[in-house]
Parts: C-alpha cells; sequence; structure tokens
C-alpha cells in the first residue's frame, strides 16, 4: 500500500512539474503581452525593465517551489521574453547592463573553480576536456549530415559549438547542492567545462588557418573550362555586379564570355541558366583560351581590388586594342585603375549612393523634376572636377595614400562648387514644386519676386 501511494506522490510531482513548466511556457506567451503593452503606455523605460526582472524573479521563485532549478526558471524565463513583441525594446533596455551581468556570472563561476585539481590532475582533466569535446563534435556532425549541412558549412557548425556551454555551471552546481554529485567531481567537471570554454577560439583559428583554405583549395583547383565560344565582350567576374551587366547585355543580345575563379559561383549561375566558365582571368593562358584577343571589351568586375589593376595593366600592354571597362570600389581605386590603362571606369558607391540620395528628397516631398535637376548638377560637376582630382592624386608622394593636402583642398573646393551650384535657384521659389510640363509663359519674369 505504501508502494502504491509512493508511486503515485512521484507521478503528481510530475504532474505538477510539467504543468509549471506548461504554464510558464503558454501562460507567458500570452500574459506577458498585455501586461507588457500596459507597461508600455507608460512610456517609462524603467518600470519597463523592472517588469521584466520581475518576471525573470516570478518564474525563478515558482521553478523553486516545485523543487526545480531557479536556473531553469530564468532559462524558461528568457524563452517567454525572446518570444515576446517586445523583445527588441526590452533588449535595447537591458543594453547597458547586459556586460556588467554577464561578467558577474563568469566572476563567480570562476571563483568557485579549484585550479589545484588541474595541476594535480593535469593529464585526467585534459583528456576528459578532448573527450567531452570530441564525443559532442561527433553528434553535431551527424547532426549536420543528417541535415545535409555541407562542406566547411558543416566544420563551422561543428567546432563553434563543440565546447560544454555556460549553462554546465549552473547545472553542476544545483547538482551539489542537492546532493546528486560530490564536490569533488563537480569541482572536476567546471574545469572541464570551462576549459572547453577556453579553447574554442582555438578551434575557430583552426577553422580560419586549415580547414577553410582546404575547401577552397578543393573547389577551386579542378582544371580551367574550356571555352568553346567566342564573344564581343568578355567579362571578368561573374559576383553580384558583374552578372548585373552579363543580363544586361545578353537580353540585347550581345554575345558575351563570362569567366570566374571561383567555382561554386559558376556552378551556381550555371543552375539559373548563366552561360559561365571555371578559370582565372588574370591568368594569360586562361585569358587566351577565353579568346581575348578577338574580343572589343573586357568588362572586370573581380572583387579584388589588388587584380583588377594588374590585369587592366596587362591587357593594355599585351591587347591595346581591347577597350577595358571596369568597376571601381572607391574613389581611390578608380585612379588606380585610371592610371592602369582603364578606358571606362565606373565607382561601385557613387551612383547607388547618388540613387539613394535621389529618393531621400523624394521621400522629403521635393518634386521628381527637382530630384533629377539637382542630381544632374551633381554628377556634372563631378565629371569637371574628376580630371583636375586625379591629377592631385596623381602627383602625390608614392609612398602614401597619394592624398595630399593639395589633393583635401581641391575635393574641398569642389564641395564648394557644388553647394554653390545647387543654390543657383535660391530665389526661384518656383523651382521645388516644378513639374515635368514646361513652365508658363512669362515664367521667367516672376523670378526675382
Amino acid at each position: 500500500m505504501t508502494g502504491i501511494f509512493l508511486q503515485a506522490f512521484v507521478y503528481l510531482i510530475a504532474a505538477v512539474i510539467t504543468a509549471s513548466i506548461a504554464l510558464v511556457v503558454v501562460g507567458g506567451h500570452y500574459l506577458s503581452r498585455p501586461l507588457f503593452r500596459f507597461v508600455a503606455s507608460s512610456g517609462l523605460r524603467e518600470i519597463f525593465t523592472a517588469t521584466a526582472l520581475m518576471l525573470v524573479i516570478g518564474i525563478a521563485a515558482l521553478m523553486s517551489l516545485v523543487v526545480l532549478s531557479p536556473a531553469l526558471g530564468t532559462f524558461l524565463a528568457g524563452v517567454v521574453l525572446a518570444n515576446s513583441e517586445f523583445r527588441h525594446e526590452l533588449e535595447s533596455n537591458i543594453y547597458p547592463i547586459k556586460g556588467l551581468l554577464i561578467g558577474l556570472f563568469f566572476i563567480t563561476v570562476g571563483a568557485g573553480i579549484n585550479f589545484g585539481i588541474l595541476f594535480d590532475d593535469f593529464f585526467v582533466i585534459i583528456g576528459l576536456t578532448i573527450g567531452v569535446m570530441t564525443l559532442k563534435a561527433l553528434v553535431l556532425y551527424v547532426l549536420a549530415m543528417i541535415f545535409k549541412i555541407k562542406d566547411s558549412a558543416r566544420w563551422l557548425f561543428t567546432l563553434s559549438l563543440a565546447q560544454a556551454g555556460e549553462f554546465g555551471f549552473v547545472l553542476l552546481s544545483f547538482s551539489v547542492q542537492n546532493h546528486v554529485l560530490p564536490t569533488d567531481i563537480a569541482q572536476t567537471l567546471s574545469l572541464v567545462v570551462a576549459l572547453s570554454m577556453f579553447l574554442t577560439p582555438g578551434l575557430f583559428i583552426l577553422f580560419d588557418k586549415v580547414i577553410l583554405p582546404k575547401f577552397e583549395k578543393d573547389s577551386n583547383d579542378r582544371e580551367a573550362d574550356t571555352v568553346d565560344e567566342r564573344g564581343t565582350v568578355l567579362i571578368a567576374g561573374i559576383g553580384r555586379f558583374g552578372q548585373i551587366v552579363n543580363r544586361l547585355l545578353v537580353a540585347n543580345h550581345v554575345k558575351t564570355v563570362v569567366l570566374d575563379v571561383r567555382a561554386q559561383q559558376v556552378d551556381d549561375m550555371r543552375q539559373i541558366g548563366t552561360k559561365a566558365y571555371f578559370g582565372d582571368a588574370s591568368k594569360p593562358d586562361i585569358l587566351h583560351t577565353a579568346g581575348i584577343e578577338d574580343v572589343k571589351l573586357l568588362v572586370i568586375a573581380i572583387d579584388n581590388q589588388e587584380t583588377n589593376v594588374e590585369l587592366v595593366k596587362y591587357v593594355k600592354h599585351t591587347y591595346p586594342h581591347v577597350k577595358i571597362l571596369t568597376r571601381a570600389f572607391d574613389r581611390g581605386h578608380g585612379y588606380q585603375l585610371r592610371q592602369a590603362g582603364a578606358d571606362y571606369i565606373e565607382s561601385e558607391p557613387y551612383h547607388s549612393a547618388l540613387e539613394l540620395g535621389a529618393k531621400t528628397m523624394k521621400c522629403l516631398g521635393f518634386h521628381p523634376f527637382f530630384i533629377k535637376q539637382k542630381k544632374s548638377i551633381y554628377k556634372t560637376i563631378e565629371d569637371k572636377q574628376s580630371d583636375r582630382l586625379y591629377k592631385a592624386w596623381k602627383g602625390g608622394a608614392e609612398d602614401e595614400e597619394r592624398f595630399d593636402n593639395n589633393y583635401r583642398d581641391l575635393f574641398i573646393e569642389l564641395e564648394g562648387f557644388i553647394k554653390d551650384a545647387m543654390q543657383v535657384d535660391r530665389n526661384d521659389k518656383h523651382s521645388r514644386e516644378r513639374g515635368w510640363t514646361p513652365p508658363p509663359k512669362r515664367y521667367a519674369d516672376n523670378l526675382d519676386e
């Protein structure tokens, strides 16, 4: 009879614990929203933060009442808050003290670790640490295979999570308090957890220096493709920039030959119907195979700045009849390409920044015609001053970045020209509202009013 009551009591405790966790998760999901809406209506950040802390402490206390770890309660509270629509507001409110709380946690944990055990049982501790990390890494690797995480991403997933988590400190402390584990075993395991976390940065270094380069080398070491066609335009690089250029040309029936040194990028382009060849355009033999001597134009859209410049120099020297159009990453890179002999240079950030500025003006209520006019003025002045800026850059010191005082003075002068040009019609009260249609008759007579 006693056994039956004991078994019933165990089932009752299990039911209470399960109900408590369900209450926290489900109830917290539905009840926290109206609570935080009410608190948010006060407009006081302090009350908002205090309510979040009260919720965390309350859930931790509830877990203590059902003989569970308060740490589990705080974890569940974090889950509830993370799924709240006010999570971003909560995150911004606790951000100033986030680092302090994390630091306090690790200081407390570190103060409780007995490093004397490490020196007494050095090889045992190291062996346990490596064993734990290896076992967890094997489990993670299998999971990565099951969920079809490929190549280097699989190794990154495995190595980044191979350490024992900091929640282990909480569990070990709780186990000692409830006499589940002896103190000496808990201290040993705490040291193992700490060492595994300490070794984790080394795993990232291993990934960056050894594993990732191996995958990149394996993917890019395949033989260059045989280019079986000729085109009017040779495009070097089919990344975010080059593929747009290629798409525009192909849509207008221009024959292009596309090269890229990244095997995965070439394969991706082929999957969406874009014909591309694997090959390093910076190598003379690959250029020859791609028919550089027969093309009219070479478009360079390689992501490496130095490779861009060197390729321009080589092609201009070896195939002077080929016109080179290239993308510049910034103003200084554009000057380097111009010096190398590129025929046409387009700055990657320039046009996108100009368009975004125009859209900003539109959102502020400026008329489209006014925006188009000002954008045209801006581009015209930039184009007129580009030669002077280039000569100033070219005349700079070879050992420096060439942005000397003379260049800076010219750049300040350019800013002044742009500002003055934008204010030419400042007395024209109709300029901002003028639309696409021509202005009315005798419009000019009223400009000075």
